[in-house]
């Protein structure tokens, strides 16, 4: 299935839900909520509080009116997803610790959503998580996983000559610098990181690995782990996860992980026999795998 196939599936699949389950109208395409029904908090699980949080972090709807209101973008899905566990981290230590490397997670201290760290002392931009979670290792030492959700996206494609593709490309920006200093990557391969295909990944990257003690020695956190989580029907994900793993120097590979929705809904399933954690499961499943059918 190539992205664009999916991109398709994805919307009549999104239709669907609209139109059987939240038995609503449509704003423009199939796939808008109306702002009536957006402002209701529709495009959201409805438990766990899911909608009060997305507005007590975004109250204003009309400067995020994509989160409330676009079925078939990835913005409101880390709310979906992430805010549930956030009210049971011995849950969310289980779920996780699967894709850990089998149990490195402790314990989990923290789960924030669309989470930006201090410019000043990160990436000096609007860089965030869409999802942080902090963590004690079973070694005891402290540790960052960030998130970066995707449904129908592909990469961010740079502007030629914009500042970000600029900075990106000049030896002296804190994303070069930072590289070279965290020495994750494989020399021969780092003009490769630049392009629109794995700028983004990269970026996600270097934001944790700048709160570690690889670029801060003070620092409280000794591990970082950049997970991509997807729908396994996204082949550009897909494809693209391993491409970028290849660049990273031997030992590191289990600095970046890719997640499939699929694999974290079975495993989150596995651990819960919680009415109210199996009800969102299927919610999860539902509303977000798409078949060929």
């Amino acid at each position: 299935m190539n992205i664009n196939s999916f991109k398709e599936l994805a919307k009549r699949h999104q239709i669907k839900f609209r139109e059987d389950v939240l038995k609503v109208g449509y704003d423009g395409t199939g796939a808008i909520l109306k702002d009536e029904d957006a402002q209701q908090g529709l495009i959201f699980f409805d438990g766990f509080k899911i909608y009060e949080y997305a507005l007590t972090k975004y109250p204003h709807f009309k400067l995020k009116q994509g989160l409330y209101s676009n079925l078939l973008r990835s913005e409101h899905i880390p709310f979906n997803f992430f805010v549930p566990l956030s009210k049971n981290l011995e849950y969310a230590r289980a779920v996780l610790n699967k894709f850990m490397g089998g149990g490195a997670i402790n314990i989990i201290t923290e789960i924030k959503i669309d989470h930006a760290p201090d410019p000043a002392k990160a990436l000096q931009d609007n860089t965030s998580f869409d999802v942080y979670i902090e963590y004690r290792h079973t070694s005891g030492a402290l540790g960052i996983v960030g998130i970066e959700v995707k449904y129908t996206e592909r990469e961010n494609r740079l502007i030629k000559k914009s500042k970000e593709a600029q900075e990106l490309n000049n030896p002296e920006s804190v994303y070069n610098k930072l590289t070279d200093k965290i020495g994750i990557y494989r020399k021969e391969i780092l003009q490769e990181l630049k392009k629109d295909e794995y700028s983004e990944l990269w970026k996600n990257q270097l934001l944790g690995e700048s709160m570690t003690r690889k670029n801060h020695p003070e620092s409280r956190y000794e591990h970082f782990t950049s997970i991509i989580l997807y729908p396994e029907g996204n082949d550009h994900f897909r494809e693209l996860i391993p491409k970028y793993q290849s660049f990273l120097k031997p030992g590191q590979e289990s600095s970046f992980k890719g997640i499939t929705y699929e694999d974290f809904i079975e495993e989150a399933k596995i651990h819960t026999d919680d009415r109210d954690f199996i009800k969102w499961l299927q919610y999860l499943e539902n509303r977000y795998i798409v078949t060929n059918q």
